[in-house]
């Protein structure tokens, strides 16, 4: 048995509950390694999202549309239903609704349920009628914190990706062309090295006021020598996400624009080292807003957050965050500074917490311009 879908059962049972009814992207990936098409936002050809059922007693079942019959899982039990037909007319929702009871059925599936509360469907509440219904997020959110050796190998890789976006974006951005331009080679240069299409979240803003803001998707802006250009990538590669940041200036970097870059780079370095098992999030959080307050800049950003089969995810590195670091959770470090007059810098690596410090899962440098 996969350790994400023993670490969801566990979960389970602490919440005092018989089943787990799953029906978030992220919380599906994780249970039952079922990684859904997310680009294109919820698919016109499902009834509702995927559903993944797993019981106290490690009885697991999965619903997806007919569309995503051959995508992997370890469920025991697959169930389709049609979605989409091109041969004579169907009513996707009562497809979906007809076969998530049968499954619930088939299951048997009773007792006190814990859910997604957040991602739950109105429409299956039908099938939950005269249930228990508990919320399982509290609890499963910590047992996802501390990642598997299995979920490290695919975060490793995942954070491999953002970096060689980082290096394309290092090496191919010059003046004259627009935001989109650069991202065009820094997104082929990702799916290059992944081998496949990648669903990307992320920023790429140029110039004093779109960094200043700190996020944006790229547009036609053309980027200028002396623009301060913020580059945040994050790839999802077989379901995990990678994460990165880096900030530059387009030609030598101003005086201005460099002691922006220092301090930020001065805060990532203190981050790491300063990693560690037992350190208070909002102690590291505090910290890194404390040194970039002291060279006299503002801080307009949280500084980082965890990172697995969704992109966010917790604990925040925020400062009304109690939670201390342990071994093996995977986190995003992204301290921020920003003038109004040199515009702004977010510098970001990702890190595994250790035994005794951390490890940078990403593999790029940090440099303050791009020459050319």
């Amino acid at each position: 048995m996969d350790e994400r879908l023993e670490k969801t059962i566990a979960a389970i049972r602490e919440c005092g509950a018989d089943w787990g009814v799953l029906t978030s992207p992220d919380g599906v990936a994780y249970a039952l390694g079922h990684v859904c098409g997310i680009e294109a936002g919820p698919s016109p050809f499902a009834g509702g999202p995927s559903v993944a059922i797993v019981g106290r007693d490690g009885q697991t079942g999965l619903l997806v549309t007919n569309l995503e019959e051959a995508t992997p899982s370890w469920a025991d039990i697959v169930v389709t239903y049609t979605g989409f037909s091109y041969r004579e007319p169907t009513d996707v929702l009562e497809n979906y609704l007809l076969e998530a009871g049968n499954l619930f059925k088939r299951l048997g599936v009773r007792g006190t349920i814990a859910i997604e509360r957040h991602a739950l469907p109105a429409s299956l509440a039908s099938l939950l009628g005269g249930h228990s219904l508990v919320s399982i997020e509290p609890v499963l959110r910590r047992h996802r914190a501390i990642k598997t050796r299995t979920e490290i190998g695919l975060l490793r890789e995942a954070a491999l990706t953002a970096s060689a976006g980082q290096r394309a974006f290092l090496d191919t951005t010059r003046a004259g062309m627009t935001e989109l331009q650069a991202f065009a080679a820094i997104r082929l240069a990702m799916e290059t090295r992944a081998g496949m299409r990648l669903p990307v979240a992320g920023d790429l803003i140029s110039g004093k006021n779109r960094t200043a803001q700190f996020m944006g998707w790229p547009n036609n802006r053309v980027i200028d020598t002396g623009d301060p250009l913020i580059c945040d990538l994050a790839p999802r590669v077989d379901g995990y996400w990678g994460d990165s940041c880096a900030s530059v200036m387009i030609g030598s970097a101003s005086a201005g624009f460099r002691r922006l870059f220092e301090t930020g780079k001065a805060a990532l370095d203190l981050a790491m080292t300063s990693i560690r098992p037992g350190l208070a999030i909002d102690v590291l959080d505090a910290s890194l807003q404390k040194l970039v307050a002291s060279n006299g800049y503002n801080y307009a950003h949280h500084s980082g957050h965890s990172i697995g089969t969704s992109v966010h995810e917790w604990p925040r590195i925020v400062s009304y965050e109690k939670e201390v670091l342990k071994e093996d959770m995977v986190i995003m470090v992204e301290p921020t500074a920003f003038d109004p007059e040199v515009g702004g810098v977010r510098l970001e690596h990702m890190f595994r917490v250790t035994a005794n410090g951390c490890e940078i899962l990403t593999d790029f440098d940090h440099q303050p311009q791009i020459d050319f």
